[in-house]
């Protein structure tokens, strides 16, 4: 699928940034990286520009899943990621993530509950931003759900990218 989105570069499981060392036993992990054309932006400024203008289509689907998990006693906030602002701090939201970390050229944001903890990082590299999603999955229940919206996971994330990338806002 990657003559679909060219402009997306898949890349191996990070080692060596900010959220390898948050690793657990059961996880899944994968990056993404894109080139930019406003470098000048910082990561806080390129996780407002990438998530904070989620097709009306994944809203709608993140409405049905938020009625779905809560069943199996996963935590529902709200059903975006839009951040509050485009210059974030440590404990701002941003959707239904908390900012958790803030460095010179990374963000990284999270929300936990009894099934699973996500970690979202945006890692600005010169002219790239590589985003990388930690999934810890804690119980049975985690895995399963997990496994199951993967392909969702895998449209929707280089979809928001993409579009940001079209609309010239990276």
């Amino acid at each position: 699928m990657s003559w679909f989105f060219p402009n997306i570069q898949a890349l191996d499981e990070p080692n060596t940034d900010n959220l390898s060392n948050k690793r657990g036993n059961h996880y899944f992990r994968d990056a993404l990286a894109i080139k930019l054309n406003k470098p000048s932006l910082t990561p806080s400024q390129l996780q407002h520009a990438i998530f904070a203008y989620m097709p009306t289509w994944v809203t709608v689907l993140m409405r049905i899943r938020n009625k779905i998990v809560k069943m199996f006693g996963f935590d529902v906030g709200v059903d975006n990621l839009t951040p509050t602002s485009d210059e974030l701090e440590v404990g701002d939201t941003a959707g239904f993530l908390t900012i958790m970390e803030k460095v010179n050229n990374e963000i990284i944001s999270f929300a936990d509950d009894k099934h699973m903890t996500i970690f979202i990082s945006v890692l600005k590299q010169s002219d790239r931003v590589v985003i990388s999603t930690l999934v810890n999955k804690k119980t049975l229940v985690g895995r399963i759900y997990v496994n199951s919206i993967l392909p969702f996971h895998y449209v929707i994330a280089r979809v928001v990218m993409n579009n940001a990338l079209k609309a010239n806002r990276i």
